[in-house]
């Protein structure tokens, strides 16, 4: 474990905390509890960053819909404090991995496009345990870029 920590692996850590935060506040009482899952990964091989939420909900509440209202209010919540425009995902993204009191701080401006395009976030609706063991399998995901709209999700699931 002699590895120095990077500037990436400090971006996940901080990606990781921000979803950790943006749970407590959406799903108060909930975000730390046995339906919720919550996390930052990164796949080398597909060089993606995935953000995810998942969390058990009853059949009649895994829709399309509800999958994508918590979607947007995880980017409204995660990108609040970037400045209004189409970039504030880019924006939030790129104060998430530069380094904070660094001379070079001023320098990674155009990184934020490029961290916008490999960060995605991942939202499931599932069955409980109880409720899958019982052979309720339903389940819907949806997907996109934090800048993503609403129509431009990629939904899947299980009926």
């Amino acid at each position: 474990m002699g590895e120095p920590l990077t500037l990436f692996d400090w971006g996940l850590a901080q990606l990781d905390r921000d979803m950790a935060r943006t749970a407590a506040r959406l799903l108060p009482g909930r975000a730390d509890g046995p339906g919720v899952r919550h996390g930052t990964i990164f796949n080398w091989r597909s060089r993606r960053i995935t953000m995810y939420l998942s969390q058990t909900v009853s059949p009649e509440e895994r829709t399309r819909t509800n999958c994508a209202n918590l979607f947007g209010g995880i980017t409204r919540d995660l990108i609040i404090g970037a400045p209004a425009g189409s970039d504030a995902a880019g924006w939030y993204l790129l104060n998430v991995f530069k380094p904070k009191a660094h001379f070079w701080g001023g320098r990674f401006e155009d990184i934020g496009a490029q961290l916008a395009r490999i960060v995605v976030l991942e939202v499931s609706l599932i069955p409980a345990e109880f409720q899958a063991a019982a052979g309720d399998a339903k389940k819907v995901t949806c997907s996109g870029r934090l800048d993503a709209s609403r129509e431009s999700l990629e939904f899947t699931g299980t009926s």
